[in-house]
Order: structure tokens, then C-alpha cells, then sequence
């Protein structure tokens, strides 16, 4: 049987708590007349029935039909059965200022496709701040209508969610400010201050404030490896090239490189190779928005050159259409390409199967 409350109240929290829930252990029943005492640095959400009725600041709330107007709606719809008491979840939720730890569990990788070699991998760590401010928007968004939510568990939807964030609005920061590599090993103050500024939409649209952001990033000490095998600026045979001077570099007495036949100056050769494919990819998207060929002259003329794994600049190349094309036949589910952050990559095998028709 539920238990008749007539007073309603959070009497402690823990340090680390964000969100505790009265009555704790199930429902219960709320005398009409009853005190509803809100601290400071806290709101009150009232639940009945999976939908919300109402938020209380800050005060003493006396809840009466004269004094809350969601009341009102329920006794002028019967829902309190003639009896002087309503039943509803209250959700409290803290609105002070609470500090976070964060850090990469794996590389961010930040695009920047005008500098080489189209993408750098980052690391990083450091603490922000969060205030909730629309406590409704924040209970659904963090699945937080619960008997009690720590810090803990709301890492655990927020730190992956930042690490994505980080990523598409970190690309978007380089490519605005055509950062590459050199530029974003040394991550100033300001650049993190640009990166707080374009996350608060995101905080926004789950009900927080970012009040402080102090993230210090770096590039990632294998960050060439790293990007080269997700596909950025070289094809599959240039990774097998970078595998080989790698292998070479721990084994100076090794045969790797006499294998392949790269000399010593197999790194170089790559590197400028790198170079190289990067200036292709500029000229070929100048020229894709001068002229449009059809597929299947496309296909004839560039299949000898045709990478491994593509981007759509590079598949836009081959085809002689348009960059804008390519992703248009890839969202249309036409052209198969696999999605890594906020980029395609496409096949060479995919490629020929979308040319040939199948």
C-alpha cells in the first residue's frame, strides 16, 4: 500500500549525486496542502503516469490547486478520486556546478582534407564543468529517471558522447581555420576556447550548460600509422609500404625493405607520395566542378589509377562527377562505403560493383 506523504523533500544528498527521486522504493500517495521545500540548487519535477506536470524552483511550494496550476488541471479532470491526495514521482535534480574528469580512450581523429595527409589523430585529458538547466530535457536525454543518479553513471552516457562531439566539431574547427598536423600539435588556449564555444550546442540540446572546458589535446605520437590505417591519404598498398619502413626502423639488420625494394629511402617516398596524392585530389575536385562524363568513361579512363580505399574526392575522381554526387549515391544507399567518424570510405570492389551496375 502507498504511503501517504504530507511533507515533500530531498533531507541529504550524496557529494557526487545529481538526481534523487521521492519518494524512494515506489510510488506515493502526496496529501493536497502538503509543503514541497526546494533548496537552493536544486528543482523539483513532478511525474504521473510517464508525463510531466510541472518543475518547481527554488522555495517553499504550498501545493494546493490555488497555488499550482497543474493542479488545477488534475481536480478539474477527477483525478484525485474526490479524496484530498494525488499520486506523482518527484525527481529532484541538482543545478550547481559539477566538475568532470575526461580523457581519450581512443584517438579523436580530426579531419582536415586541404592539409596532409587528410586527417591527424589526437589524445588528450583534463576536467570540464556542467550546470543543468532545463532539468525536464536533461532526465530524458540522460535516461537519469532513476531512484539516483551519481557521477559515475552519468559519465557513462556523457564521456563517449563528448569524445563524438569532440570529433565533428574539431574537424569542423581545422578545416575553418585550415589547421593540419603542425598546427594542431601545438593546441593553444584559444583553439580550446573555440572548441567550448561550438560544443555548447550540443550541451544545449540535453538541457546543460558548459560552464568551464579544460581539455588539453595533442597529437597522438603514431598519429601518421594511425590515420593511414583508417584509409586517409594513401591507399592500401602505400600501408604495406609504411608496415614495411616500420618493420625496418625496429630491425635495422632486416630484409623488409631489400624485399620490397625500397632502399633507405623508403619513408621518404612515401611521404612523398602522400604529397602527391594530396595535390591529385585538389586538381581532380577543380576539374570535377568544371565537366560531368558519364560513368562508364569515367570507369574506362581512371580504373588503372583506381585505389584501394577511396574518399569520396578520390571516387569522385574516378567517376568524373562531383564530390557532392558521390555522397549523394552513397546516402541513397547506391554506392557502399563505410562511414568512420564523420567521413566515408569507399572499396575499390565497391567501386567496380557500383560502375558495373550490380
Amino acid at each position: 500500500m502507498a504511503q501517504v506523504f504530507d511533507r515533500v523533500a530531498i533531507e541529504s544528498w550524496l557529494r557526487d549525486e545529481m538526481v534523487q527521486k521521492f519518494p524512494r522504493g515506489g510510488l506515493g500517495d502526496i496529501k493536497l496542502g502538503s509543503p514541497c521545500i526546494v533548496n537552493p540548487g536544486e528543482v523539483a519535477v513532478f511525474i504521473r503516469s510517464g508525463k510531466a506536470l510541472g518543475v518547481l524552483e527554488p522555495g517553499t511550494h504550498v501545493l494546493t490547486s490555488a497555488n499550482i496550476p497543474w493542479l488545477t488541471d488534475l481536480v478539474e479532470r477527477g483525478l484525485f478520486g474526490g479524496k484530498n491526495i494525488f499520486t506523482a514521482d518527484v525527481y529532484y535534480v541538482k543545478t550547481t556546478d559539477m566538475t568532470l574528469k575526461w580523457g581519450t580512450a581512443n584517438p579523436i581523429i580530426v579531419e582536415h582534407p586541404t592539409r596532409p595527409p587528410g586527417a591527424s589523430a589526437m589524445v588528450g585529458n583534463g576536467n570540464y564543468i556542467i550546470r543543468v538547466k532545463e532539468a525536464l530535457r536533461f532526465l530524458t536525454a540522460m535516461d537519469a529517471y532513476r531512484e539516483s543518479v551519481r557521477v559515475p553513471q552519468l559519465k557513462e552516457r556523457l564521456d563517449p558522447m563528448l569524445g563524438v562531439f569532440m570529433q565533428d566539431k574539431l574537424s569542423e574547427l581545422a578545416m575553418a581555420k585550415q589547421l593540419g598536423p603542425a598546427q594542431l600539435q601545438s593546441f593553444s588556449q584559444e583553439l580550446n576556447n573555440l572548441l567550448a564555444g561550438m560544443l555548447q550546442t550540443e550541451f544545449d540540446a540535453v538541457g546543460m550548460n558548459l560552464v568551464d572546458f579544460n581539455i588539453r589535446l595533442a597529437l597522438h605520437p603514431n598519429s601518421l600509422e594511425v590515420v593511414t590505417r583508417m584509409g586517409y591519404g594513401t591507399s592500401f598498398s602505400d600501408m604495406r609500404i609504411a608496415d614495411a619502413a616500420l618493420s625496418a626502423a625496429d630491425n635495422p639488420g632486416g630484409g623488409n625493405l631489400g624485399e620490397l625494394g625500397l632502399g633507405m629511402m623508403g619513408i621518404g617516398a612515401m611521404q612523398q607520395q602522400q604529397q602527391m596524392m594530396q595535390q591529385q585530389q585538389q586538381k581532380a575536385q577543380q576539374q570535377a566542378g568544371a565537366s560531368q562524363q558519364p560513368q562508364q568513361g569515367a570507369q574506362s579512363s581512371g580504373s588503372e589509377a583506381m585505389p584501394d580505399v577511396m574518399t569520396p574526392s578520390q571516387a569522385a575522381s574516378v567517376m568524373q562527377v562531383s564530390e557532392e554526387d558521390v555522397v549523394a549515391a552513397i546516402e541513397a544507399g547506391d554506392l557502399k562505403a563505410r562511414k568512420i567518424g564523420a567521413a566515408y570510405r569507399i572499396s575499390k570492389a565497391q567501386m567496380e560493383a557500383f560502375l558495373s551496375g550490380e
